[in-house]
């Protein structure tokens, strides 16, 4: 899968460094010589495509659905996480919220507009189940209250630990808050892809409830329309594309105008990375769901056009990493509008055939990227649970093993779309797992794998789904059923044509390539932005392992970003810790064995924030006291005044300060730096000792000696001492303020209170009972402020009780 964040994808490394995997040329790849030997590759079965093609969900499943997955070496896993359920995003077992909306949000829009496909294959009761699971998911990651989004569950699970081990999702640990990510006000591409698939649904299946989340979380992402770069897994460039598909999505859930007008804002989006249909950019579906609403088909014509014309006689390449994907996603929406060929004018239903003829097996390279669909096909995806290692939390298992599926007695992963080849070139395909470019499988991937073979069924209606799969699966029962006829077949697989097909594509034109370099090494994480003071990391990644690898890190700038760290972890990455000293951009540069990796990085001045860190409540006259502010600014050039110089003296300025206790009095401490002023009222107390008569009779009486407001009485019942101190009155059955017990109230009182409240000694239950000289119940500094005022007899009782 792609990795962190606001961390920066590694498919968009790729284009950024300008680094494909292959750097020759390729003019035509066109289909495999036909001979007597040549495999049946099923090139035109679309209802067994599109069949296979949803049970690579099954494989992902998480939580307690993942015991009646199809497949049978899958169970539950992840039953303790924080938000259960929903699917893993790739080969992994985390949970990404971009993605898994973008692929739920697709799979709605598949069954919206070939609704009467997934019923003749028997594929509705297995769409559905999958469906209202990612729903499920979705609005379990969701608190209302007053039917708004209070906060919502983005992605689970650390993508760092996660990567860090080579396990099968059943054997990994559950996630608790601290691998919850979740939002207030933020991740608003997030909840609209969320808000798209739930109105999906509704539409679908009519799910009332569905409706309630899909309108608040529109809401949330219309209101805040910002994106959340933390731990998140996949990088965006905007949100206005998520809320106009979503918004479409609203309109034909609702039919209110003013969701319409926000769909029609498609063209609005400011992603300057692609502008086709993926993840990262819904705009060109949000203008296909706007032609179906509206008949203006224009702005989606006018660019399928330019990538069909362009690529008649290849394989089309949007991105070297997870190329199929791509292909697929494109696949998907020309095959959309040619469902509408009637109001579009365009039909673009032969190349889709032609491209997935490729993806099938006829090219260069004799190869299929669909897993477990004919002889030619992948066997060794990218992906934990399917590879059958389960122990390699060392990776020692892992690091011994080839990557054949062969070796580790790995499982079929049927109907997983595999990542692809590097270029039109098929022969840039390596079939080994450990070559996650060729052979990543993911949510996003396989959804494109869906919608193009919905659509081809739809367009040519030829195929059938089988009853039996493989001996590790089984079969859902609408799908058996519609394999034995139950179920009616718009029509069958003919020899005929698909061995026309093979032939009209058997002329093979090819430039032999200058270099065909796996992507064996890539950026992991590194952020796009970052804020003064903040720390990150950023890491490369080794798909063949650290051994002999040596990695030098380097800032353009070290006082913007200071490179404070580098080293290794696991078996897999280098890496650097990084901290943001000063506004500005910088360029940070790996040069990992002599390949040169670079990223550009904005460190944004931090939010103006100060507080008192380190102040007293009061100062005995005659003391010091260093006082401070914690501040998250750049300029932390703070001038502190004192409203009475003669009670209380200030020296320094900055962050710190010395406070010279002169004289008794109250003040009020200043610090001003720009805009931001800090005011805190401060007590200075002079300790007044005063000589006292103590006087002891021994009585029999229980009754209270009665004094006036100048002496403290404490008072026993029976043949007792009964003590008399000069200062307050303190009530006789409680002793308050003498925290010591030593039957009298004075300053080392006040001393063990001090301590007390700053938790450097402990109180018996009795000491805390009269140390409490508020009566609130609690013993803080607040009791020692009292317990001063009343020894210099600016009270006269205690305890002293708010009014």
């Amino acid at each position: 899968m792609n990795w962190k964040g606001n961390l920066k994808k590694k498919l968009t490394a790729v284009l950024s460094a300008g680094v494909l995997a292959v750097t020759g040329t390729v003019s035509a790849v066109s289909g495999m010589t036909v001979t007597a030997d040549t495999p049946d590759l099923q090139l035109d079965n679309y209802a067994k495509l599109l069949q296979y093609s949803l049970y690579f969900y099954d494989a992902n499943m998480c939580g307690s659905a993942a015991e009646n997955s199809a497949f049978s070496w899958r169970s539950a896993c992840h039953t303790g996480d924080a938000v259960a359920g929903g699917f893993h995003d790739a080969g992994d077992a985390i949970k990404c919220g971009l993605t898994a909306g973008f692929t739920a949000s697709t799979l709605g829009w598949m069954c919206y507009e070939y609704q009467d496909q997934f019923q003749q294959t028997g594929t509705m009761e297995h769409y559905q189940l999958i469906m209202n699971e990612f729903c499920d998911f979705f609005k379990a990651s969701t608190t209302l209250s007053g039917g708004e989004v209070t906060s919502f569950v983005y992605e689970m699970g650390d993508d760092g630990k996660d990567h860090g081990t080579w396990y099968a999702p059943e054997k990994m640990w559950d996630r608790d808050s601290s691998e919850t990510y979740s939002v207030t006000d933020g991740a608003s591409n997030v909840a609209a892809q969320y808000a798209a698939a739930l109105a999906q649904n509704y539409i679908i299946s009519g799910r009332e409830e569905d409706l309630t989340y899909a309108t608040a979380l529109y809401n949330f992402a219309a209101k805040y329309r910002k994106m959340t770069d933390n731990q998140s897994t996949y990088k965006d460039k905007d949100v206005q594309d998520d809320i106009s598909w979503a918004a479409g999505w609203m309109y034909l859930a609702t039919k209110q105008d003013d969701y319409l007008t926000e769909n029609s804002k498609y063209t609005s989006s400011t992603n300057d990375w692609t502008k086709d249909y993926c993840y990262a950019n819904a705009s060109l579906g949000a203008a296909i769901i706007n032609a179906e609403i509206t008949g203006n088909w224009s702005y989606a014509t006018s660019y399928i056009d330019g990538i069909v014309n362009s690529n008649q006689n290849q394989f089309y390449v949007m991105n070297s990493w997870g190329s199929a994907r791509h292909n697929t996603l494109m696949q998907t929406c020309a095959l959309v509008v040619s469902h509408h060929k009637d109001e579009s004018g365009k039909d673009y239903s032969e190349w889709a055939q032609k491209q997935m003829n490729y993806i099938l097996g006829d090219n260069n390279a004799n190869v299929c990227l669909v897993v477990g669909w004919n002889n030619v096909s992948a066997t060794s995806p990218h992906h934990r649970a399917a590879s059958n290692l389960t122990n390699s939390s060392d990776w020692h298992e892992y690091n011994s093993w080839d990557g054949d599926y062969a070796s580790s007695g790995g499982h079929i992963l049927y109907g997983a779309l595999c990542g692809g080849p590097t270029s039109s070139d098929f022969t840039t395909y390596q079939k080994t797992a450990k070559d996650a470019t060729s052979n990543e499988v993911a949510l996003d991937y396989q959804v494109g794998l869906v919608g193009a073979a919905a659509g081809l069924y739809a367009a040519y209606g030829t195929g059938s789904v089988v009853a039996e799969i493989g001996s590790e699966v089984t079969v859902y029962p609408s799908e058996v059923a519609a394999a034995n006829g139950e179920t009616p077949q718009p029509g069958t697989t003919t020899t005929e044509q698909t061995t026309t097909t093979t032939e009209e594509t058997t002329a093979t034109t090819t430039t032999t390539d200058t270099t065909t370099a796996i992507r064996e090494t890539v950026w992991g994480e590194v952020p796009d932005e970052m804020t003064v003071g903040e720390e990150a990391k950023a890491t490369i990644i080794h798909y063949l392992g650290l051994s002999g690898v040596s990695c030098t890190w380097t800032s353009s700038d070290p006082e913007i970003l200071e490179v404070t760290e580098t080293g290794k972890e696991g078996d897999l990455y280098t890496y650097a810790k990084i901290s943001a000293k000063k506004a500005g951009k910088v360029t940070l540069t790996a040069n990992d064995n002599g390949q040169i990796f670079t990223h550009e990085i904005t460190v944004n001045p931090s939010e103006e924030k100060a507080e008192w860190a380190d102040f007293p409540y009061y100062i005995m006259a005659g003391d010091d006291f260093s006082a401070s502010i914690s501040y998250t600014g750049s300029n932390p050039n703070f001038q502190w005044t004192s409203s009475d110089p003669n009670i209380l003296e200030v020296e320094g300025s900055g962050l710190n300060a010395t406070l010279h206790a002169k004289d008794g009095g109250t003040v009020t401490l200043t610090a001003t730096n720009g805009s931001i002023t800090l005011t805190k009222e401060i007590d200075v107390v002079i300790c007044v000792i005063t000589t006292s008569t103590t006087e002891e009779t021994t009585t029999t009486t229980t009754e209270s000696v009665t004094t006036d407001s100048d002496e403290t009485t404490a008072t026993t019942s029976g043949s007792e001492t009964t003590t008399t101190t000069k200062g307050g009155d303190v009530t006789p059955a409680s002793l308050y303020g003498d925290v010591n017990l030593d039957g009298r109230v004075d300053i080392t009182d006040a001393v063990m209170l001090n301590k007390a409240a700053a938790n450097t000694v402990q109180l018996s239950e009795q000491q805390r009972s009269n140390a409490d000289c508020d009566a609130n119940n609690e013993v803080d500094s607040n009791d020692a402020v009292v317990l001063l005022k009343f020894l210099v007899s600016i009270i006269k009782t205690l305890p002293e009780v708010a009014e």
